[in-house]
């Protein structure tokens, strides 16, 4: 059995432990609310873009505006493949299940190891992809702050406009996770080029909110180009700001399990320690009564 110094020293641990798992929570918690603040300014930010993107479509041929469109049938050429996962752990399954999910949905665009080019954003997700799949071509570190997203965001552009260029890739998709409705987190795909033409479509055909119509300054084509760049940006940026929330929730919930086991593991330790404690003191005290008693006797003496 434990003595009470173990007990203490092990309820002293206890407590330092929770008190980090708390702090770590905490953390979490304010950092879901800033990239959901983050994320409802870069929503505000696409839906500019894509204002001026029904200016510039309302300038351009039918027929251009629909260049890039995804042609019947298997996908030719190589495909871009962008995972964002976590750079930190302590979020559970979050960077195993991405993988996972973007590994089921390849093989079911039947887009086999030889046609995809692979971009990993997180040592941890890389780590997975890794284990699952092999080696990625590259990888990005992930950002741990709000502050150097927009970095990791032009590093992750660049590569998807080399893939285009230099590696005629003809098909770009993106896999992150993002904070479900209805509670927890959930691995999503989005396609990021060639733009969906019935969107462009839609988003043509869009009536425009006020009674004076806009014009478009330049060559409407390349205006187009420049502003399906920055809703790419927009895009991936998005994603970006949606799988760091969904990591912070992974780890708030870790942290909120973690803080629940600890709590009990202490009342354990509590409980065990001042029943031990009660022990040692009524021990202590029939000792004390043992020793006065027998003093007692020996004082009185023997009688007759």
């Amino acid at each position: 059995m434990a003595s009470l110094e173990d007990l203490a020293r092990r309820i002293e641990v206890a407590e330092d432990l929770q008190s980090v798992v708390r702090t770590m929570k905490t953390i979490s918690t304010v950092s879901i609310r800033r990239h959901e603040v983050a994320e409802q300014e870069m929503r505000r930010y696409l839906a500019v873009v894509e204002r001026g993107l029904q200016v510039a479509l309302r300038h351009v041929p039918r027929s251009a505006a629909g260049a890039g469109a995804p042609a019947a049938g298997p996908v030719e050429g190589k495909t871009g493949v962008v995972v964002i996962g976590s750079e930190i752990g302590l979020c559970g399954g979050f960077n195993e299940r991405v993988v996972s999910f973007a590994l089921d949905r390849l093989k079911a665009a039947g887009v086999g190891v030889g046609e995809r080019l692979v971009l990993v954003v997180g040592s941890r997700a890389e780590l997975g992809w890794r284990a699952e799949a092999g080696p990625p071509r590259h990888g990005e570190e992930a950002p741990t702050t709000i502050e150097a997203l927009p970095a990791v965001v032009h590093n992750v552009l660049m590569r998807l406009d080399d893939w285009r260029e230099a590696e005629a890739a003809s098909r770009l998709v993106l896999f992150h996770q993002r904070i479900a409705p209805a509670g927890g987190c959930a691995p999503v795909e989005v396609p990021l080029f060639p733009i969906d033409p019935g969107w462009l479509a839609e988003l043509r055909g869009r009536p425009w909110p006020s009674r004076r119509l806009p014009a478009c300054f330049g060559p409407p084509a390349a205006v187009t180009r420049d502003l399906v760049r920055q809703l790419l940006y927009a895009r991936v940026f998005t994603a970006v700001l949606q799988s760091r929330a969904a990591e912070h929730a992974e780890r708030a919930a870790a942290m909120q399990a973690a803080d629940r086991s600890i709590g009990e593991k202490l009342d354990d330790l509590r409980a065990t320690h001042q029943r031990l404690r009660q022990e040692t003191i009524t021990s202590e005290l029939l000792d004390i009564i043992a020793g006065y008693e027998a003093s007692a006797t020996e004082a009185e003496g023997p009688r007759g």
